[in-house]
């Protein structure tokens, strides 16, 4: 009697610790959702007048408007340090993200075990532990996947992050005097300065997609964790855990 007791409190605790992390992964995945969505919309804009900017910036140097072209520069400066320093929060959050998947996949383990000894234990539906087993494995497969998406994720976001400090570090100090002459070695200049905004416009664009990309990967963790909390309620109404609710 002893040991059954032992038994049922084990199965109801190893049960709660499941269902905690799932309503913990819910509530994480509805922050990263509203944070995305906040970010995305922020940098869309950032980007459209980052390249209004440019375009100022070209007026300007065909004008030979010495004056406003260092207006634009020290703005389109200020611009590029701020996107950085948001590469580099995105890369901790990014790093935030692989620990929380990481501790998903060893909840999913916990509870691939648990399923392992209910089924060796079990006296009254084996089919039903065998569905439980099933489905718990699926989930597994799902937040390993969700893990791998998180690490691809990180990688990425820290190689933005330096990209564009190596940008923003050569673009700082150089020279933005117009000259009258079109000289070869000044056409040289303003030709490398165009391509080294348009490299830091295509980082933009890429963490746009990636913060795209990175809602549609939470929308669809949420769905699964919705599900896996569904499960776990379905989990609790079966008829070997009621019935050892009785006997406790």
């Amino acid at each position: 009697m002893k040991i059954s007791i032992k038994l049922f409190i084990m199965t109801l605790g190893l049960s709660f610790i499941g269902q905690a992390q799932n309503v913990k992964e819910g509530i994480q995945n509805t922050r990263q959702i509203r944070e995305s969505k906040k970010n995305l919309e922020r940098d869309i804009k950032e980007l459209e007048a980052f390249n209004i900017e440019l375009r100022n910036m070209k007026k300007a140097v065909s004008k030979k408007d010495q004056v406003e072209v260092d207006r634009i520069t020290s703005e389109l400066i200020k611009a590029m340090e701020r996107e950085v320093g948001q590469s580099e929060i995105k890369a901790k959050k990014a790093r935030r993200e692989i620990s929380q998947s990481s501790a998903e996949v060893r909840s999913d383990r916990r509870e691939n075990e648990d399923n392992r000894e209910d089924s060796r234990r079990t006296r009254y539906d084996r089919r039903d532990d065998q569905r439980d087993a099933a489905r718990d494995r699926a989930n597994t497969r799902d937040d390993m996947r969700d893990r791998r998406d998180d690490i691809a994720d990180f990688k990425r976001q820290i190689a933005i992050a330096e990209q564009q400090k190596k940008l923003l570090s050569t673009l700082k100090v150089y020279d933005y005097t117009i000259e009258d002459i079109e000289r070869d070695a000044y056409k040289a200049k303003k030709q490398d300065i165009k391509t080294k905004y348009k490299s830091f416009i295509a980082l933009l664009k890429e963490d746009i997609e990636m913060t795209k990309r990175e809602l549609a990967e939470d929308s669809r963790e949420r769905r699964e964790d919705s599900r896996e909390r569904r499960d776990d309620r379905n989990e609790d109404d079966e008829i070997e855990v009621t019935r050892r609710r009785r006997r406790g």
